[in-house]
């Protein structure tokens, strides 16, 4: 029997709230997200707590009847609502309930539906489905432009913290960024923590199943579940190839178990070309499966300006899934990312977790993830490279990830040097406690979510 999911404390929840208060019933509230991501749970919470009543029209099983509401009954409201109320059983208050409209990418009519609906003003609307599909399905369609969009990623380290009734320890974190004053005893008992928050990862049915069992096999189960989930999603879509689109996610972990991370079109196929690829790309990342960070050219608070486009960095939006999908068909007691964690010794392939946690992290920050390269054009070879790139307060701070068995910063003081006036902070995430050394600054990998 399958284990009911808990509902966690999400910071997005406030997000919500906020449009609630200040935008509808002009907009309707877009969660935009992955699968198994939490944004149903999300969106009937609200109607749970902020209103009298709500309808929930999930259109992966709507009847036909209730679909065929949204392009036949848009000239008679009163119709369509009263059919909605008698078929899920349910009273509707004027401006006292919403209406959540569940997976609407798999029925675009009813999202051109919503101009009509908004204007009417007598109901709150929230949209949760994948951006993937809804942009190539509703090519045909009008698109609302009165939509406020909010993204759901997995939960992150804090919000972990939270699910295991941890109130304090991120405040802790919080505390000595700001002091920049070494944690001491605290430092090993917080690493502990994160490496099972990197193990178990942000998906709400991975950390419940931690929680109630506290067993990585179920844990790992749960996640095998929903990567065999987005490989279905991939293959029952029609916008691109979806041998393609795997071949992609299969790969990622091999390529970020390489020295510079860097996805490697012809490893997949010796005649692949970039061009090809971009549709099947945007698929994966507008899915929010994927989570791509675009190589620049210069440093400057413009990224998007310099960005290379054969040049590019795959991880995966949440790091447990990445361990998962790295042993994917084998049991989870044969993975040795796992028994690295378990034994504290995770130094196999430890550089493709952390550079894929702190993408994690700058990602649910809400910014798009960058890195830095620049290449001889006579060698061939690379000169500098920055792992990530952060825009804050007018500034470009620098963060290198590093593993115990990569130490070397030259990079970072080469670049720091070149671009000096555009440097705000130098941060090294390793596996060590705070310190500053010659104005570059050493953080715990578990900092990422405060950088």
């Amino acid at each position: 029997m399958e284990m009911p999911e808990i509902e966690f404390k999400r910071k997005i929840y406030d997000k919500m709230v906020e449009w609630k208060e200040k935008r509808a019933p002009n907009y309707a509230l877009f969660l935009r997200g992955p699968r198994r991501v939490g944004k149903s749970t999300l969106a009937n919470r609200l109607g749970l707590d902020k209103y009298k009543s709500y309808i929930e029209i999930r259109f992966d099983k709507a009847p036909k009847e209730i679909k065929d509401l949204f392009v036949n009954s848009l000239e008679d409201l009163d119709d369509l609502f009263e059919k909605l109320q008698v078929h899920y059983k349910t009273k509707l208050y004027k401006r006292e309930s919403l209406i959540i409209l569940d997976e609407i990418q798999l029925f675009p009519e009813a999202h051109q539906a919503l101009k009509t609906l908004l204007e009417d003003k007598r109901y709150d609307y929230i949209e949760t489905g994948s951006l993937a599909s809804i942009k190539k399905k509703s090519k045909k369609i009008l698109i609302p432009s009165e939509e406020y969009p909010l993204d759901v990623y997995p939960l992150d380290f804090e919000e972990f913290l939270w699910a295991i009734n941890d109130e304090f320890t991120f405040d802790i974190i919080r505390k000595h960024y700001d002091s920049l004053k070494p944690l001491a005893s605290s430092h090993n008992a917080i690493k502990k923590l994160f490496r099972t928050y990197m193990l178990v990862g942000g998906m709400p049915q991975a950390v419940s199943t931690y929680v109630k069992t506290k067993d990585f096999g179920e844990v790992d189960f749960a996640k095998q579940q929903i990567l065999t989930l987005y490989e279905g999603d991939m293959d029952e879509q029609e916008e691109e190839n979806s041998e393609t689109l795997k071949n992609i996610f299969w790969h990622i972990p091999s390529e970020l178990s390489k020295h510079d991370k860097k996805f490697v079109l012809s490893h997949i196929d010796p005649n692949a070309r970039i061009r090809d690829y971009k549709g099947p790309l945007g698929w994966l990342n507008d899915a929010m499966i994927i989570n791509m960070s675009e190589n620049v050219s210069e440093i400057s608070t413009a990224f998007n300006l310099s960005t290379i486009d054969p040049y590019f960095k795959c991880y995966l939006m949440d790091t447990g899934l990445l361990v998962s999908l790295a042993f994917k068909n084998r049991d989870y007691l044969e993975n040795e990312l796992y028994k690295a964690i378990l034994f504290d010794k995770l130094h196999i392939n430890e550089g493709m977790l952390i550079e894929n946690i702190v993408a994690q992290a700058i990602r649910s920050g809400g910014e798009k993830v960058f890195y830095y390269k620049k290449v001889n054009k006579e060698t061939k070879k690379t000169e500098a490279e920055i792992d990530f790139l952060i825009r804050r307060n007018n500034k470009v701070n620098l963060v290198e990830a590093k593993s115990s068995d990569s130490n070397s910063i030259e990079s970072l003081k080469k670049v720091k040097e070149m671009f000096s006036d555009k440097i705000g902070k130098s941060i090294v995430l390793h596996e060590g406690d705070i310190k500053v050394e010659k104005n570059i600054i050493y953080l715990p990998y578990y900092f990422a979510f405060v950088i």
